[in-house]
């Protein structure tokens, strides 16, 4: 007697497509709002900081620390990463 082997059925490999999808676009999702999450993190403003051109008489009192790592914008346009000299740079309070 000859035993027959039993396989996955149609259904079964079509609903391990469709999760499979699935979990693709949420992964997608999630990078990408992790990104813009990451993004507004690095924000001076974010940070309760202020941006500012002179770091040497404007980054003083409250805002006595200097962070170089956290993005300005005081050009007003919408690009963060054109240089102190362009963007400012961020004061914070220690």
């Amino acid at each position: 007697m000859r035993k027959k082997a039993q396989g996955l059925s149609i259904n079964t490999i079509i609903i391990a497509a469709i999760a499979l999808l699935v979990l693709v676009v949420l992964s997608v999702i999630f990078m990408g709002k992790l990104g813009k999450t990451r993004t507004e993190m690095d924000k001076c403003e974010t940070n309760r900081g202020t941006c500012v051109f002179d770091v040497g008489t404007e980054c003083s009192g409250d805002y006595d620390t200097v962070r170089y790592d956290l993005a300005c914008n005081l050009d007003g346009d919408s690009d963060y990463n054109e240089g102190a000299q362009i963007d400012g740079v961020c004061c914070i309070s220690t």
